[in-house]
């Protein structure tokens, strides 16, 4: 297949990867306003990106399976049709439980969509020209993000929330018609086999259960019985999925692949740097839209910012990468850099100009989009050719976990820390004015409940020293904020540090642009209306 037909497809493909990109990216901007539009907490609001979360890294290795066996077009326009129908579900949820709903749904929709993009990105380019065609993926993506972001922002701010799950529906459904039209079909030739319901029933206890854990333990405490309870159904969840792989023909997580060390360790590194990147971008959302003068538009500027930086720095990095230096190199490179874009970022306070956090929210940027290039070319070049749909799906799996995994540790510990600073400063402010010890619990309780059902004596006893209850919550709450922010920031750089270690770990020779004409994957070519998958 000649060069403009290669990229005539992939532009068609990586439309349907923007959309997604985009529409999860709203959801930093979105939070606050849902978080209020539904009267729930900081903590419960982690559910909104963990039922996304559960939808899409469940059912990922799934449908690539799938893609594998009936036709990775086929799967790729189901996903697309159905993303856009749960967008609109979520614009339209007249209640909480409906919004988790859509939320799992858009999940599900993306699960069919990113796996199939890898896939055929590993058909249509050889091994030296895969790291370009990676940065521009990665680019997409991130542009994506920065627009969503951005545009997410603005959108709230002057057509409330449901306006930008209407948009992202409608921008799906037109990108259905190019994939339709353009996109050859792509499928394995291997056999089919029985579809592997007892390690998707076991996927999706695990990861329902452990990426729900920081909820569970910022709501009941670290030692409740609740929280020990679903720590001990992840765990024998993941025991039974790791023995059903063992024994499935066609298991949905395949343990050869993970097995496989060029493939686990560049995944693990980009599952720990891209949850830390998500965990710190929800928090810089609370913080910026809770500092004084702060706003959804503020956030998303830094967001642009942010994703923009990663968009530019993407593509450059993979040209690095095929031309030049070897991915561990600058995946070692790019984590460095990340750790010190966090060691500015603790050092934020209240009154900080967004100029200040925008250049620090690029630096990590620049990071998060030199080490996709990297890990990414690392991970799929070491999925065996006839296993191309298993191993994408598993990749984008475990990849998706990073984001999300983030997201609600993030939450939790954003939200444990707010409420403890919070009532420090709360006793430090009405110990000076001499508030009745029995009121103290009282008090608690209200800061707990952010001042809903406050007794009337307590809000009574509060006047009379000339207290209003709701000032006093706000400003304790605002006051609290940048160490709050600085909290989430030191517990966010483990998982860097811990990534930075793994990195040297890498194989010094993976990645080499020097392998000879046979080595190379085939052109994808068309036969009969169907792609097939290199052998």
């Amino acid at each position: 297949m000649d060069s403009r037909r290669v990229w005539t497809i992939y532009v068609a493909l990586l439309f349907g990867t923007f959309i997604t990109v985009e529409a999860a990216a709203f959801q930093a901007p979105a939070l606050p306003s849902l978080t209020r539009h539904f009267g729930i907490s900081i903590n419960l609001a982690a559910t909104i990106l963990i039922m996304y979360s559960l939808g899409m890294t469940v059912f990922a290795p799934i449908m690539g399976r799938l893609g594998d066996q009936i036709g990775r077009k086929r799967v790729l326009l189901a996903g697309m049709l159905g993303f856009s129908i749960s967008e609109v579900i979520a614009a339209t949820a007249l209640n909480f439980p409906v919004f988790l709903t859509a939320r799992f749904l858009q999940g599900l929709g993306v699960a069919c969509i990113v796996p199939a993009v890898y896939a055929y990105i590993g058909h249509l380019f050889p091994e030296h020209k895969r790291g370009m065609a990676l940065g521009i993926f990665a680019m997409t993506m991130t542009l994506g993000a920065a627009s969503g972001g951005l545009l997410g922002g603005l959108l709230i701010d002057h057509y409330g929330w449901p306006s930008i799950y209407w948009i992202s529906g409608a921008l799906a459904f037109g990108g259905i018609l190019p994939v339709a039209i353009l996109v050859p079909d792509l499928r394995s030739t291997q056999t089919r086999v029985r579809f592997d319901l007892k390690g998707a029933l076991c996927l999706f206890v695990t990861i329902g259960t452990l990426l729900s854990l920081p909820t569970w333990i910022g709501n009941f405490g670290l030692r409740s019985l609740y929280t020990a309870g679903v720590f001990a159904t992840g765990i024998f969840g993941l025991i039974m999925l790791w023995r059903s792989s063992q024994r499935a023909a066609a298991p949905v997580v395949d343990t050869a692949i993970l097995r496989r060390r060029a493939f686990a360790l560049p995944t693990a590194i980009y599952w720990l740097h891209l949850m830390a990147f998500t965990g710190l971008v929800y928090a810089l959302a609370f913080f910026i839209n809770g500092r004084p003068g702060g706003s959804a538009s503020q956030f998303g500027f830094v967001a642009l910012v942010l994703y923009g930086s990663s968009m530019l720095s993407s593509p450059l990095a993979g040209r690095v990468i095929d031309r030049f230096a070897k991915p561990r190199t600058v995946s070692i490179c790019s984590l460095a850099g990340t750790l010190l874009a966090l060691v500015a970022l603790v050092n934020v306070q209240l009154d900080s100009s967004l100029w200040v956090i925008a250049v620090i929210a690029c630096l990590l940027g620049m990071m998060m989009g030199s080490n996709g290039p990297a890990v990414m070319k690392l991970a799929i070049g070491a999925v065996p050719a006839d296993k191309l749909g298993a191993g994408t799906g598993l990749f984008s799996m475990l990849r998706d976990l990073g984001p999300s995994t983030g997201s609600s540790f993030s939450l939790a510990a954003f939200s444990i820390s707010l409420a403890i600073h919070s009532w420090r400063a709360v006793q430090e402010r009405v110990h000076e004015v001499g508030i009745s010890d029995g009121m103290l619990d009282q008090l608690a309780d209200a800061v707990a409940n952010k001042g809903q059902d406050a007794s009337p004596a307590l809000v009574e006893h509060l006047q009379a020293r000339g207290i209003e209850l709701a000032e006093l919550l706000r400003q304790v709450n605002v006051d609290s904020l940048a160490t709050t922010l600085s909290n989430v920031g030191y517990l966010l750089a483990l998982p860097i540090g811990l990534a930075l270690l793994l990195s040297f770990a890498l194989d010094k020779g993976a990645g080499r642009n020097n392998a000879s004409p046979q080595d190379v994957p085939r052109s994808v070519r068309r036969t009969s209306g169907v792609m097939p998958a290199d052998t």
